[in-house]
């Protein structure tokens, strides 16, 4: 399909079963093969061939390869959400054990890290080349560090700190950082005392 035919194609809003069918192989056949050959490596062709799906009908869904991926950071971070919501549900935040409370933080976040990890590789790379996907980013971001918020003012009355909402920024970022060097990265050291050593780290700084 030539770019002028690109250009003139209508974008199709599914309504019946078999649209949104077709747009979600699209969508799910994009991400794995941006998790595995990167955005730059990967081209509508591919990701058509891969939903199996005709070009065409890749362009009635989404204007280009960039549309997609795009689309594709909502369903990353609706997941990840899901699966750290999931992991904490059951959690009694305000009687457990404050070692035991970061420590159960921290293992959701890897359990969520655990889905799209070369998606997530990816966004790492397109966050400093794509002013918009930068944007979609420090959103996600910016809820994670309310949500940090939420959990430590679950025990306000416990905190040490001068202020509650620097601190969360404080914690999210430094169990974040961790995070992603124990998903994408080998350690000399074993996870568990990494982790460890994080949560006492972060019970000693936020608590009396």
């Amino acid at each position: 399909m030539t770019g002028t035919e690109n250009e003139t194609t209508k974008i199709r809003i599914p309504r019946q079963e078999r649209g949104i069918k077709t747009k979600e192989a699209i969508l799910q056949a994009a991400m794995k093969l941006f998790s595995e050959k990167g955005y730059h490596g990967t081209n509508t062709k591919e990701i058509a061939a891969a939903a199996g799906v005709s070009t065409g009908s890749f362009y009635s869904y989404y204007k280009d390869k960039r549309a997609v991926f795009l689309d594709s950071l909502s369903i990353y971070f609706s997941t990840l959400l899901e699966r750290i919501e999931t992991y904490l549900a059951g959690i009694n935040f305000s009687t457990m054990d404050k070692h035991e409370m970061i420590r159960e933080v921290i293992d959701s976040l890897i359990y969520s890290h655990q889905v799209f990890t070369g998606f997530h590789k990816e966004l790492q790379v397109m966050y400093h080349s794509d002013p918009e996907v930068q944007l979609i980013m420090d959103e996600q971001f910016d809820l994670g560090r309310r949500k940090t918020l939420e959990y430590l003012l679950m025990n306000s009355e416990e905190l040490k700190v001068d202020h509650a909402e620097a601190a969360s920024i404080v914690m999210f970022e430094a169990i974040n950082s961790v995070v992603d060097m124990l998903v994408f990265s080998q350690q000399k050291v074993d996870d568990n005392l990494i982790k460890n050593e994080l949560a006492k780290m972060i019970v000693s700084y936020l608590y009396h």
